[in-house]
């Protein structure tokens, strides 16, 4: 009787201590999970945070800067964000670093139809273009203007949400709609098939990094190895599901039943070519090319040997 007592409150202890043993991280979203966050959900199925000893909890947002606040408050000690609302939340003072690209190339594009006749940047020039003031394309504009030599105020900008965008543009309201976030492609794409028109701005020379996988310095500084082990268990579920996106899917929609498959996977074949561009095939996977860096703490986080995979043929 007392070694079968002894036993169990050995097996007991050794419980106690794994409890203590996984650090919680919970990762606050830029928005509800979409395709983009599959590889979490992967990669928390797969088990290979609990393999690092990080168990993981995902927590739905409003948009990146709701994140970065939360982050920045404690209310997470992980964020999705976009680069661009990580840079302005660093000069308000946030001590936060971003870690991993997620998307590598940038989704920011105009959209127009094929009845409005544009050739090149500096047709812009006398349009009406849907975007409201705090829009990626509307705020990073006069980079986008300067670089092709357009008079910055020659555009006419309409306030309009992402939601009111393809309304407008199929009404004839707006000649152009700017987009700044990658899942909004298949919405123009569903309303206006091979009538639309896009202009994407990585191929013109502006490809800031889109969203990526942010941390607080001060918890990356009182948790190095668990900061290390939840970055690299991170990275390898986007690595992995790079390559094949069908898996993460299915994790996608076991953790959020109430999503529809097809417009996730429309979705995810969105996404791929941001995440793991064919230029980047063989590099170390989400690292930062040291032009945009920006004080990113990568080096020491990542796994080199995940690398960019060629792309599916």
């Amino acid at each position: 009787m007392m070694t079968r007592i002894l036993s169990v409150a050995f097996a007991c202890a050794l419980a106690a201590n794994g409890a203590v043993a996984a650090e919680g991280v919970r990762i606050c979203l830029n928005w509800a999970p979409g395709a983009d966050h599959a590889p979490i959900f992967f990669a928390r199925e797969q088990g290979w945070f609990a393999q690092a000893d990080v168990a993981v909890d995902v927590l739905p947002g409003g948009n990146s800067a709701d994140a970065l606040k939360k982050l920045a408050g404690g209310e997470c000690e992980a964020a999705i964000a976009d680069f661009g609302a990580l840079r302005a939340a660093r000069t308000a003072g946030g001590n936060l670093v971003a870690v991993m690209r997620l998307m590598s190339d940038s989704p920011l594009a105009f959209y127009w139809l094929d009845s409005t006749r544009i050739d090149s940047p500096a047709d812009l020039a006398g349009k009406r273009i849907a975007a409201y003031a705090a829009d990626p394309p509307r705020r990073l504009w006069p980079i986008f203007a300067a670089k092709h030599g357009i008079v910055e105020t020659s555009v006419t900008w309409v306030d309009r949400p992402n939601n009111a965008k393809v309304a407008a543009l199929a009404s004839g309201e707006v000649d152009v709609a700017g987009n700044g976030f990658y899942h909004h492609h298949v919405e123009y794409a569903e309303a206006f098939g091979d009538r639309l028109r896009v202009m994407r701005w990585r191929d013109l020379g502006i490809n800031p990094p889109g969203n990526v996988l942010a941390l607080s310095r001060a918890w990356i500084a009182a948790h190095p190895t668990a900061a290390r082990a939840f970055v690299r268990a991170f990275q390898r579920g986007y690595a992995v599901c790079a390559s094949n996106g069908e898996p993460c899917l299915d994790a996608l929609l076991a953790a959020n039943a109430h999503l529809d498959r097809a417009r996730e996977n429309a979705k995810w074949q969105v996404f791929v070519p941001l995440d793991a561009p064919a230029r980047l095939a063989g590099t170390t996977f989400g690292a930062f090319e040291s032009e945009s860096s920006d004080g990113a703490a990568t080096d020491e986080l990542l796994d080199p040997t995940q690398k960019v995979p060629a792309p599916i043929r």
